[in-house]
């Protein structure tokens, strides 16, 4: 069931998702191409529409970041919280059902976007930019070779990132529906949240077990070890409150909706 929840899930967004695509790849191509050929137009009406042309992209770069993101987001709330979505809720599954379907398609969907973004740099200038994508492979493959520990715990920790932010909205959506005044809600409950955390981390962080062993005493050096082991803790921090809101989130979306 969850990969059928998946499987629809994944063709709903494409709807939105390809027709972006598009429209950003017509946005660098043109863009591309005023860079090649532009420096041989002499016109200040060129100047104008290159300006333009400049700010068009830029706009199209930040939507094609964030396009997994906000159509994860809207199908979340439109599929579980409007009348569009009424009939997901008779599919005899648990909310966190939901919940993963939405947020494995915004990850697959991010990550299709950076693809997007690479291609496009190779449009606009194929050997610049396949040389810096070669330097950054190397780099990155150069990174776990040397300190794969290191490594890997930067990108799980960016992951966690990742993820947090997005359960988080998930759970501000949800509670937020619960509400007459949904937008306004909202946004209290991101900044009431936002507050909460910051006590929370600056109360962990002075009762943490790295201050108790390291910080009475000495502070450590400056290690590679030091490094790891506070990614550590900075990741299993973040592990808790993607933990957190999630089982929130899918108590409001039970409780809502009566789908015990």
């Amino acid at each position: 069931m969850l990969g059928k929840l998946l499987k629809y899930e994944l063709k709903r967004s494409a709807r939105k998702f390809f027709p972006l695509v598009l429209g950003y790849m017509i946005v660098a191509l043109i863009f591309s191409l005023m860079l090649r050929y532009g420096e041989n137009v002499k016109s200040s009406n060129f100047l104008m529409i290159f300006i333009v042309v400049c700010i068009a992209y830029g706009i199209a770069v930040g939507a094609l970041f964030t396009v997994g993101f906000t159509i994860s987001l809207t199908n979340f709330h439109k599929t579980l919280f409007t009348d569009e979505g009424y009939l997901m809720l008779t599919i005899p599954v648990k909310p966190y059902y939901h919940i993963f379907t939405k947020f494995i398609s915004s990850v697959i969907w991010s990550a299709a976007s950076m693809i997007v973004f690479v291609l496009s740099l190779l449009l606009i200038d194929p050997t610049e930019y396949l040389d810096s994508v070669g330097d950054f492979i190397n780099a990155l493959g150069n990174g776990f070779a040397e300190e794969p520990l290191t490594s890997f715990l930067i990108c799980l920790y960016t992951l966690t990132l990742f993820a947090g932010l997005q359960i988080f909205l998930y759970f501000v959506i949800s509670l937020s529906n619960c509400f007459k005044h949904k937008v306004l809600v909202g946004f209290a409950i991101i900044f009431a949240c936002n507050m909460l955390s910051s006590m929370i981390s600056n109360l962990a962080g002075d009762l943490s077990l790295w201050n108790m062993l390291f910080m009475p005493t000495s502070r450590l050096p400056d290690t590679e070890a030091a490094f790891n082991l506070r990614l550590v803790f900075m990741t299993m921090y973040q592990f808790a409150y993607i933990l957190a809101y999630f089982l929130l989130t899918n108590f409001i979306i039970t409780r809502k909706h009566n789908l015990q």
